[in-house]
């Protein structure tokens, strides 16, 4: 038996204790592993004085009260679930030093940070990867924030952002999204039309045209000036059998066609943003409003102790009720909204 780092005793025998150890945190009778805990994302915080909550928000370490309190704690699929504990102060101590003992010490946590800066991608966001002509490709996904960070060698890291907020075709073609390439804007459109072979999702760029076409009810093509790059395909309603101890869900497939690693990662974004299949030229973003900075999307500070979650896991723990990557009521048009068989509903798939 593993010794407690922090524990909890209660004369009620239904109450819902929580206990922290160096194999995982129980509460009450649930036990969450330390692998499907963001370690480092919370180590970062916490050497930095910080305890971070949902969506990336984030509180002095001296403002969590010595008594009974809410203690947010971040999964690796960037879900943040509230934990009610006894003493929130010291619980946050034993999981800040736990996360960082557990990440390597205090300079492979500054090490982890900086690679994260790196990448422009906070590290509780969830990285998953691809195998690319060049290498992994990597894909960071938040739908509440809308934004969409995708990266890998041999090409600029594409990014996705919506400043003014998810808006409706009629209001703007683009749909209030905004894609760079590097540092260079794309254009974007967006079309669905009552002929769905008709409908497709464009960027637009000096080093060339990229536009998705349906194929059929569940994929579309990428084209790159006419000629195509890659097949993307909406993951089947019943997923697969996944691998035992698998937290995050898979993302979409993508079948390359093209040796360059431009177009592999182009392929990523478009498969990460948009809608496939016959919901080809809808984005899969629920309209909002989100706050912003000056550029990067940032979540309200009353998130920080309330739940958060990513729809990017395998279990309910990371998954709001019909959230599923984007294909489902958490993607708008281009999730559940086509309504076809084979596809288009919201229970099932990766990105």
């Amino acid at each position: 038996m593993s010794q407690a780092l922090y524990t909890e005793r209660s004369w009620n025998p239904l109450a819902r204790t929580a206990e922290l150890t160096e194999e995982g945190l129980r509460r009450g009778g649930k036990v969450t592993p330390l692998s499907e805990l963001n370690l480092p994302a919370m180590a970062e915080a916490f050497q930095r004085g910080h305890w971070l909550g949902g969506g990336g928000t984030e509180r002095p370490l001296d403002r969590l009260a010595e008594g009974g309190g809410v203690v947010p704690v971040t999964r690796v699929t960037g879900t943040t679930a509230p934990v009610k504990v006894q003493r929130a102060a010291e619980f946050a101590r034993a999981l800040g030093e736990l996360a960082v003992r557990h990440c390597g010490g205090p300079a492979q946590v500054h090490a982890l940070a900086e690679q994260a800066r790196a990448a422009g991608v906070p590290l509780w966001i969830a990285r998953r990867h691809a195998q690319g002509p060049a290498g992994p490709v990597a894909v960071a996904v938040d739908r509440r924030l809308v934004r969409v960070d995708v990266w890998g060698p041999g090409a600029p890291a594409v990014r996705v952002r919506a400043p003014l907020g998810v808006l409706s075709s009629t209001a703007d073609q683009a749909q209030g999204l905004r894609m760079t390439v590097g540092e260079i804007p794309a254009v974007l459109c967006l079309k669905r039309k009552l002929r769905k072979s008709k409908s497709y999702a464009q960027a637009r760029l000096p080093q060339g045209v990229w536009e998705l076409r349906r194929a059929d009810s569940t994929s579309s093509w990428l084209l790159r000036d006419e000629r195509r790059v890659a097949l993307l395909q909406r993951p089947p309603r019943r997923r697969r059998e996944l691998d035992p101890g698998t937290v995050l869900l898979p993302l979409a497939p993508v079948r390359y066609e093209s040796p360059d690693p431009f177009d592999a990662v182009m392929a990523q974004a478009f498969a990460a943003t948009f809608g496939l299949g016959d919901t080809t030229g809808t984005a899969r973003f629920r309209l909002q409003r989100p706050q912003t900075s000056g550029g990067e999307p940032l979540a309200s500070d009353d998130a920080w102790d309330r739940p958060w979650f990513s729809n990017l896991g395998t279990g309910g723990d990371d998954n709001e009720s019909g959230g599923s990557d984007g294909w489902g009521s958490d993607g708008g048009d281009g999730g559940d909204g086509g309504g076809s068989d084979g596809g288009d509903g919201g229970d099932g798939g990766g990105d």
